[in-house]
């Protein structure tokens, strides 16, 4: 029987040693990603997130900033940074396939182009970072999508436009969002009108926040105007128009001159019409003059009455001077201006059948008026009238006599004069 020698002991724990040698990477390696990973994860962290515009509308176009900071004391290497969204476009996807070391204390910003071709809505995508080491980043970005706009409606406007008259449209404009737009601008047009100002420019609107702005238009037809406003949210222009019908119709709301009280004296050749010019309409009616037309000719000392500017409901006298020989009637030619200097003219017709004769100076407008004269009724002319037939001079004489008397009785003079009788 051949005995076998034992082997050392070292020889029979070769390979038990071999085996740990082999697995011993395969399970520390694991351990030591997840350490690198939850380290690197520490070290970075978001700093700003920008988004322009803040709140998209539909179909819109913006940016995404983001910006990361290595707050560790080691650079970080980083693989990809991507924006992750299955709703909103990236249009720029992958484009940050390569970044590279990030230094300790140092940042990096990534701008990613989106459009927002979605419903209303608030939507997610996701920031995601890749390490080239070992883990990930993953950080989600609400953005919000709300295509309401601003809000224009008509404040005030006539419902009867006159053609050829200028008038006054004022509109609101609201912002209905909940962030700022910008750029805001209103262009009036249609057929048949024409406006005082070609566009108005309201500039930014903050959220909630109403603006109001005033048109004057003159239509000459019956037509439909309309009020463009365009505004930018972000970069993205966006329009919206406001359509107002504009029906025309005679409206009395120019300056309207009424003659009335009416007077014709006659003094040898030289005829002299007086009277009042009421303003009955229901704007101002400035420059205004008053003269004669053919067949008269004006003469001195009135050969055109200047009243000047009159407001409306108010009123003033005139007194021109001219001859007509041989004439029936005349013309009597009232001018005015309105606001913008549009010459307005009017003619009245005054008959020269039955003045009143005169072998003196014409008189003043207050003067009385015989009878058979073609003066019309209203006016201050009937209280000249009556002031010309009350005696004056009779009144005058009593009140004289009663102040004489009371002066006489206060110096005692009738008491001297009834002792001296008495005696």
């Amino acid at each position: 029987m051949i005995m076998q020698a034992k082997r050392p002991a070292i020889t029979r724990l070769f390979p038990v040693f071999l085996i740990l040698l082999i697995v011993s990477p395969v399970l520390l390696s694991p351990v030591s990603a997840a350490t690198d990973a939850g380290t690197t994860t520490a070290q970075i962290a978001i700093t700003d997130v920008q988004l322009n515009p803040e709140i998209f509308m539909q179909d819109d176009t913006g940016t995404l900033k983001v910006r990361i900071t290595n707050n560790g004391a080691e650079p970080v290497s980083i693989d990809r940074v991507e924006l992750l969204s299955d709703d909103i476009t990236v249009v720029n996807y992958q484009t940050y396939d390569k970044v590279g070391s990030l230094g300790a204390g140092n940042s990096l910003e990534f701008t990613f182009l989106l459009e927002a071709d979605v419903q209303d809505g608030t939507y997610f995508p996701i920031f995601y970072v890749d390490f080239t080491s070992a883990g990930s980043m993953r950080y989600p970005v609400p953005i919000r999508v709300d295509d309401s706009g601003i809000v224009v409606s008509v404040m005030d406007a006539p419902s009867t436009f006159s053609p050829g008259e200028k008038d006054t449209i004022t509109l609101s404009v609201g912002n209905a969002r909940d962030n700022q737009v910008s750029s805001v601008t209103i262009v009036p047009h249609g057929q048949g009108i024409t406006t005082t100002q070609s566009a108005l420019f309201i500039g930014t609107l903050q959220p909630d926040v109403e603006k109001q702005v005033t048109f004057e238009v003159t239509v000459e037809q019956a037509t439909e105007m309309f009020f463009e406003v365009a505004y930018r949210n972000g970069p993205n222009e966006h329009r919206t128009t406001l359509s107002l019908p504009a029906t025309t119709g005679d409206r009395k709301v120019s300056a309207e001159l009424v003659v009335n009280s009416i007077e014709v004296v006659q003094s040898g050749t030289t005829i002299t019409i007086s009277g009042d010019v009421t303003n009955a309409g229901l704007k101002d009616a400035k420059s205004v003059i008053v003269t004669v037309g053919s067949p008269a000719q004006p003469a001195d000392p009135n050969p055109v009455y200047v009243i000047g500017a009159l407001e409306p409901d108010d009123f003033s006298s005139f007194e021109v001077t001219c001859t007509a020989a041989g004439a029936t009637s005349v013309p009597l030619l009232i001018e005015y201006r309105d606001d913008d200097g549009m010459v307005s003219k009017e003619t009245l017709q005054i008959s020269l059948r039955n003045p009143v004769q005169s072998s003196s100076s014409p008189p003043s407008q207050n003067a009385a008026v015989a009878p058979g004269s073609n003066r019309r009724p209203g006016g201050f002319g009937m209280f000249g009238s009556g002031i010309s037939q009350v005696p004056v001079l009779e009144i005058v004489a009593i009140i004289g006599v009663c102040i004489a008397g009371i002066v006489i009785w206060r110096k005692g003079c009738i008491r001297r004069l009834r002792d001296r009788f008495r005696k």
